[in-house]
């Protein structure tokens, strides 16, 4: 699998969110809301799952959405939304409705909430770990 094509297809699916920015990695200027997509927690990518290189797992992919002002009810309001299963907000929903080239499957497995700095600034965050499989390449 292809880090980085995966990442795009992140991108490209959560852009379907309206109002959620997702600047590329490492962007100092950012727009709240937004959405980070780091690199691979944990393992990393699991390779050759089946003969030779029939398939990769990614066990821990996180993706990141942060709003401003972390400490006021919209805050929690807003970001409640984006951690809904399901509707025109919801993060696992966006990610899961997507049609992948880049991987097989990529499922939405846990959130998390926390307050986080990015370039010294203070965001209310949620945290999605995804599960991402795909053949080898």
């Amino acid at each position: 699998m292809d880090v980085q094509a995966i990442a795009d297809e992140l991108g490209d699916a959560l852009k379907t969110i309206a109002g959620l920015t997702v600047p590329e990695w490492g962007v100092q200027r950012v727009s709240p809301p937004f959405a980070l997509i780091p690199l691979p927690d944990g393992e990393g990518i699991t390779y050759d799952l089946t003969y030779g290189r029939g398939g990769d797992r990614i066990e821990d992919w996180p993706v990141l959405v942060l709003i401003d002002r972390p400490a006021r009810p919209e805050s929690r309001r807003a970001i409640a939304a984006y951690a809904a299963g399901s509707g025109s907000k919801s993060v696992k929903q966006a990610i899961e409705d997507h049609t992948y080239t880049s991987c097989d499957t990529v499922r939405v497995t846990s959130c998390e909430f926390d307050v986080v700095s990015y370039h010294a600034v203070d965001y209310l965050a949620a945290m999605f770990h995804l599960d991402i499989t795909g053949k080898g390449a």
